[in-house]
């Protein structure tokens, strides 16, 4: 469980007390380390690649004719690419969303299996039509998540993830969240970087105000999320992954124009 101890009046603020962030070069190389490392399909998949496999699952029922498009906003290095691609077995057009450092490792790490991007925008021209925005335990660590949950429904997808994500009942709050290096990613560490705690900003935003945003979706399924789960000095706020879908009701499944 994700402790935050400390608050802060804006993310700012929260960002000059953390150091870098996530933008420190360490989280990205552990990340890119443990994404390169192969999957063993013999030992039980972590919560946070469920969590995926279910929601390209949906969306692949409903989309058989053609690669199935995803905009994977704060994908890291392609860790649920890596581990939907060998599960589900579909033709998939996959494009990562990152900050510029994780970025950097994503593309040597993709070898061309996947594009990344350091913009929502340039992503979405290079998929076209959108199937699925997949969000796991990103949103809550950009400056503005309201704005970017806005930004993500306005490319109007069929289905949009929203995985690893608390629900927090009161105000906006920023707090500054402690874990130790090891915890990004799953896996072991790099042998050429030690363990050490790290500290990052994230903002708690009332999840009434995340559903205004979805005005025009449905959810399509709820399901708990124990690693989406935190603590605020003592007070547990549980984590969830829900899956909403386009309320229309005929969506064009056919060619995508790249």
């Amino acid at each position: 469980m994700a402790l935050i101890n400390e608050v802060f009046p804006d993310y700012a603020s929260a960002l000059a007390a953390c150091g870098p962030g996530y933008g420190n070069p360490d989280i990205a190389d552990v990340i890119a380390y443990k994404t390169a490392l192969p999957a063993d399909p013999r030992q039980f998949a972590p919560e946070q690649a469920l969590n995926s496999i279910v929601a390209v699952g949906i969306v692949a029922a409903e989309i058989s004719s053609r690669p199935l498009t995803v905009l994977d906003f704060g994908g890291g290095c392609g860790f649920h690419y890596f581990r939907i691609a060998p599960t589900i077995r579909i033709p998939l057009r996959w494009a990562i969303v990152e900050t510029p450092i994780m970025a950097e490792r994503a593309v040597k790490i993709s070898q061309g299996r996947f594009q990344v991007f350091t913009d929502i925008a340039a992503a979405a021209a290079a998929l076209g039509r959108i199937d699925l925005v997949h969000a796991s335990s990103s949103i809550p660590y950009v400056p503005e998540p309201l704005a970017t949950l806005s930004e993500l429904t306005a490319l109007r997808p069929r289905y949009l993830a929203l995985l690893r994500f608390p629900v927090w009942g009161k105000a906006r709050l920023v707090g500054m969240q402690t874990s130790a290096l090891s915890e990004n990613g799953i896996g072991p560490m790099p042998p050429f970087i030690a363990d050490r705690l790290i500290a990052c900003p994230i903002t708690f935003i009332n999840f009434d105000d995340v559903m205004n945003v979805f005005s025009e979706y449905e959810i399509a399924l709820t399901l708990v999320s124990p690693s989406g789960t935190y603590q605020i000095r003592g007070q547990r706020v549980d984590g969830i992954n829900v899956i909403f879908r386009r309320k229309e009701g005929e969506y064009d499944t056919g060619t995508v124009t790249p």
